[in-house]
């Protein structure tokens, strides 16, 4: 499996998507390969606030779309490069009204000629334009949860409307178990309920190198890890972001 575009999605908010969202793309870049990450968490975006990047609205993206003009060079304009990765940094409260599906799924489509890969932090839920364009254009969701059975309920409840309405399939999602909380469930729970290879992701900030660099791996190798602690959180991180 060799996936281009991948989506961190949630079905609510605060699972630490974000966080795991931004450790990936700095794995996958290890593994020689142009990476871009880009934040389509719409209204509140928080990827820019980590690398330090100056936020810009995005109007001439979406005139450029709505004109018919050519999109590639305006979207560029909105590239930053920080530790070796590139970043799309999000659409704000200013653009939310006016951006819709069209305008998300062609900021991907550039994204994918210009890059070997693309790493989506999503909206969670499935209320916003963003979130369906990003699943919609993604080859593998990771879908992050947190170790409650509420969560556990929200998530497959979402995974089935995106299945059965949205028409992705479920084979394109995997689980990131969250289990910096209560830990009433576990990875088998998980995969039962979901129907979908799960991974559990375990508070403490000396493993996240190694296990999210393990995740990374599997797209290069092909190896399996199921059920692999994946030792990663928000809490990670100096900046910790949701």
């Amino acid at each position: 499996m060799n996936p281009k575009t991948i989506s961190f999605w949630s079905a609510g908010g605060n699972a630490g998507k974000t966080s795991l969202a931004i450790a990936f793309a700095l794995a996958l870049r290890k593994h020689k390969t142009e990476v871009v990450l880009a934040d389509f968490k719409e209204v509140t975006p928080h990827i820019h606030k980590y690398f330090g990047i100056d936020f810009r609205e995005k109007s001439d993206i979406y005139e450029a779309i709505e004109n018919g003009q050519e999109v590639v060079e305006v979207v560029k304009r909105h590239l930053y490069k920080k530790q070796s990765i590139w970043i799309f940094p999000g659409v704000g409260l200013e653009d939310f009204a006016k951006f819709e599906v069209k305008h998300f799924s062609a900021i991907i489509e550039v994204l994918k000629k210009e890059f070997d890969h693309i790493v989506i932090d999503t909206s969670p839920g499935i209320f916003f334009s963003s979130t369906y364009a990003s699943l919609k254009n993604s080859d593998l969701v990771y879908a992050v949860l947190l170790s409650n059975r509420w969560s556990l309920e929200d998530t497959a409840m979402m995974i089935d409307f995106i299945y059965s309405r949205w028409n992705v399939e479920k084979s394109r999602f995997k689980a990131l178990l969250n289990m910096a909380d209560s830990g009433e469930i576990d990875v088998h729970t998980v995969e039962r309920v979901l129907e979908v290879e799960a991974f559990s992701v375990r508070h403490g900030q000396k493993h996240i190198t190694h296990d999210v660099d393990r995740l990374a791996k599997v797209l290069f190798e092909k190896e399996t890890v199921k059920g692999y602690p994946i030792r990663a959180t928000k809490t990670c991180y100096e900046k910790s972001i949701g």
